[in-house]
């Protein structure tokens, strides 16, 4: 009769700052297409929700960016003495990362141009 071994893998062969950075930078990147093709606020809004998006929401998904990027060359950098366990998704993690700059990047631009430009028109820059 012939057994057969079923050889786990160890906790010490997983890569989990690259499981954790890739599910950051699916967070990170799922904000920014929110930010991109998201909708307009309507005017009914009561202020303190609008108040809470434009302040904590670009406040949190800077957090979720900075993680997925740091993670991802965390993991990336675990990956070499693991034997490649995790590469693809610290990098993937990483990318995904530095691509949700850009929409963060044009929303902090659209809030200082319409600051400058409206700003002192209604008192808030003096």
């Amino acid at each position: 009769m012939t057994t057969i071994e079923v050889i786990a893998p160890s906790s010490e062969r997983r890569n989990r700052a690259a499981v954790t950075a890739f599910v950051f930078g699916l967070l990170a990147i799922a904000g920014g297409a929110t930010f991109l093709l998201g909708k307009a606020l309507p005017d009914a809004m009561v202020f303190a929700v609008i108040q809470g998006i434009l302040i904590a929401a670009p406040a949190l998904w800077l957090v979720v960016v900075v993680l997925a990027i740091v993670l991802g060359h965390i993991g990336f950098a675990r990956a070499r003495r693991l034997s490649g366990s995790g590469r693809g998704l610290s990098i993937t993690a990483f990318v995904l990362g530095y691509l949700a700059l850009v929409p963060m990047a044009t929303m902090v631009w659209l809030t200082v141009s319409g600051l400058a430009l409206w700003g002192p028109w209604f008192g808030m820059l003096r």
